[in-house]
């Protein structure tokens, strides 16, 4: 027996649970008060995609600038995240939603529903389906559909709220997650316009210029840390930075001050103390 038999009850199987709601007798009440919108699924959304990148940043560490100062970054952000999370538990609980009676009209309609869309899945698979194998399409980097969309939420609602620093820097250190470097840097120069003194908006604009192609750009991220390092000397990203950008201009002194400045700031046994560490040594060595 082709497996193609098979596939309308499948199909009616998950349309049941589609039209679940309806059949229960809690499918026609409210949502509670305060659930309609619930920040706790974005912000969980938010957790798990950052916990992916962190996990394939560490995967794929080539303990190079870049690297430290995009998973200090992202770990900042999930601290922020993890922070929200625990303040809305601590939430007082929203009201049980109301029993209500089943309603036979929606009930008579999704029965119909359910069984008009299998009939007709397996009759038109029949006039005109296949059961050879199709190679799925070349696909780009994955991120989940759910991270995306809501990126792009944030995006239109922040168009109206150009006041909301933490929304525009979650907005910015997302673009970042999804290799949109301009929409990021644009977020970041959003804030600094308004918000001069924004020292995350500075320091994220700053790790995106020195990663850019363009030389003058490169040029205006440095002086933009150095910016950074006179209001806030022991800012770890501006540190590591200017530490490497000494090295490769030759001045192994300043490099090593400023790489002996951020080593106490990192915990040890992490990936970024490693990275410091072996910096340190390879630069006395020289």
């Amino acid at each position: 027996m082709n497996w193609i038999w098979y596939l309308p009850v499948i199909l009616v199987v998950a349309l049941a649970g589609v039209f679940y709601p309806v059949f229960s007798r809690r499918g026609g009440s409210p949502l509670p008060i305060g659930l309609e919108g619930d920040p706790g699924v974005e912000l969980a959304v938010e957790r798990d995609a950052l916990l992916v990148q962190i996990k394939e940043l560490d995967a794929t560490d080539s303990g190079d600038a870049e690297s430290v100062a995009a998973r200090a970054a992202m770990e900042r952000e999930l601290a922020a995240v993890l922070n929200r999370l625990d303040q809305l538990a601590s939430a007082p609980p929203v009201q049980a939603m109301a029993i209500v009676p089943r309603n036979p009209l929606q009930i008579s309609i999704a029965l119909s529903l359910m069984l008009v869309i299998g009939v007709l899945t397996a009759g038109s698979y029949l006039v005109l389906g296949t059961t050879e194998k199709i190679e799925p399409a070349a696909q780009g980097e994955s991120f989940p559909p759910e991270f995306v969309a809501m990126v792009e939420q944030s995006a239109q609602k922040l168009r109206d709220n150009p006041d909301d620093v933490p929304g525009w820097l979650r907005l910015a250190r997302s673009y970042v997650v999804l290799s949109r470097p301009a929409e990021a840097m644009a977020a970041y120069a959003m804030i600094l316009s308004r918000h001069p003194g924004t020292m995350d908006a500075s320091v994220g604009l700053a790790e995106l210029e020195v990663q850019s192609n363009d030389p003058k750009v490169q040029e205006e991220g440095i002086k933009r840390f150095q910016r950074v390092i006179a209001s806030d000397p022991d800012r770890p990203e501006a540190l590591w930075v200017l530490g490497g950008v000494a090295m490769r201009s030759g001045d192994r002194a300043t490099a090593l001050t400023h790489w002996k400045r951020l080593q106490p700031l990192l915990q040890p046994g992490t990936s970024a103390r490693r990275t410091v560490d072996q910096a340190i040594r390879e630069a006395e060595r020289q």
